[in-house]
């Protein structure tokens, strides 16, 4: 058992709770502050998947190119909002370099070791029981409507088998057999046996938390407005006054890129701002997560109804929603499902931390050992939750980290 700490984490999203579960699994005293609901922030209106390998880094090579015709084409996934392009120009440059071939690679393998044990971590601190409430392990498919794989295509094929990565290349016929409503426009797919999905993103996050309440942890409804180190400890001046622990994790999204700033640090996070659609009656429309490969968009079976999540909207995080974003996924829904119905569809938008190379922040604090980071983690923060929060539970206790944490410093 490590030594007892009193510990606290700032941000109440998959991430934060997470780790607040594992800190309160190895006896620490752990206090949770979220400002709003916990799970109710950008962990409420994700793809409800997780990747064991399916996932890539967003840069790759050739990405300048197709990252044009994105921002050139109206309708695409992908906006930039000319506001934010001063923030944001530091961000791509570093973006475009991950895309060199050896970065690239390098940022997959670490991005896969760290998703790949999440559906065994989580079912080790959920419990069998809600595990299987909450998880449907049917896999995960990509579809395509261009017959014949590109040359990147085959590159990303050989990486994933280089890693170990279980897939199945399907014929149309196949495709449609498995997810009979598709649109027959597409012409090929490939299936992931070992990615999956949750049937509610906030009923995780939810399940996690109380189950870190039933070790002792607790939740303050307070805003965090600065971080104040310490000889002997951290001080968080909060909307509820200060309050004082050993050590300190910053899992709050985008806001930790302010958080940071006051500590003396600039963390490499956009706000890239996600939307989603959901409609009720759409629910038993598919089995699993389907992703267009071409559009990035996907279709996922949810308990609240049929979810489609895609845009890429680099914007302020308090810039008002951009309503013809929902027009676009209404639009891929269709072309995606033809007989899809749109009534009492519901919208969301949330805010994103995504770092230039698709891989978290996680770790401490070049100056001040006691405050650790765990944030960045763009589209994969359910896959990549559990082991951020086992590597961060091994910093708390000084341990090595379980997998190298290097790829993942403060940058």
């Amino acid at each position: 058992m490590a030594e007892q700490r009193a510990v606290a984490i700032i941000g109440g999203g998959v991430v934060g709770v997470s780790c607040a579960l594992m800190l309160a699994r190895e006896g620490h005293t752990v206090t949770v502050f979220e400002e709003g609901r916990v799970g109710h922030g950008c962990s409420w209106g994700n793809g409800a998947q997780y990747n064991a390998g399916s996932a890539l880094p967003m840069a790759h090579p050739g990405v300048m190119w197709r990252a044009l015709r994105w921002f050139a084409d109206a309708d695409g996934p992908v906006r930039l909002a000319p506001r934010e392009l001063p923030r944001t120009m530091p961000w791509l440059v570093r973006f475009l370099r991950t895309g060199r071939p050896q970065t690239w690679e390098a940022a997959y393998t670490a991005l896969h070791a760290l998703n790949q044990p999440c559906a065994a971590l989580y079912r080790d601190m959920l419990g069998d029981t809600d595990w299987k409430r909450l998880f449907r392990p049917n896999g995960a498919l990509h579809v395509w409507r261009n017959g014949s794989p590109s040359p990147l295509e085959e590159q990303v094929d050989g990486l994933r088998t280089r890693h170990g990565v279980a897939f199945e290349k399907l014929s149309a016929e196949q495709v449609y057999e498995l997810e009979p409503a598709l649109s027959h426009d597409y012409k090929r797919g490939i299936y992931f046996p070992g990615s999956g999905h949750v049937t509610s993103p906030p009923g995780l996050v939810e399940g996690l938390m109380n189950r870190a309440i039933a070790l002792g942890a607790s939740i303050r409804a307070a805003r965090v407005e600065t971080i104040e180190p310490g000889t002997e400890c951290v001080t968080l001046q909060t909307s509820a006054g200060p309050h004082r622990y050993d050590k300190v994790v910053v899992a709050a999204g985008i806001a930790s890129r302010d958080l940071a700033r006051s500590l003396g640090i600039s963390l490499s996070l956009a706000s890239e701002r996600g939307y989603h659609i959901t409609m009720p009656a759409g629910s038993g429309a598919i089995s699993r997560p389907v992703t267009d490969a071409a559009s990035a968009f996907v279709a996922t079976p949810l308990q609240e109804g049929l979810r489609i999540v895609g845009i890429a909207e680099f914007d302020a995080p308090d810039a008002p929603r951009n309503v013809k974003q929902n027009k676009k996924l209404q639009a891929y829904a269709r072309t995606m499902l033809p007989d899809i119905s749109l009534s009492q569809m519901t919208d969301w938008m949330g805010v994103r931390p995504s770092t230039p190379d698709s891989l978290p922040i996680i770790g401490a604090h070049p100056k001040h050992a006691s405050i650790l980071f765990a944030t960045g983690h763009g589209h994969m923060g359910i896959s990549g939750a559990p082991m951020t929060a086992a590597i961060i539970s091994d910093l708390v206790a000084g341990r090595a980290p379980r997998i190298s944490s290097v790829p993942y410093r403060l940058r």
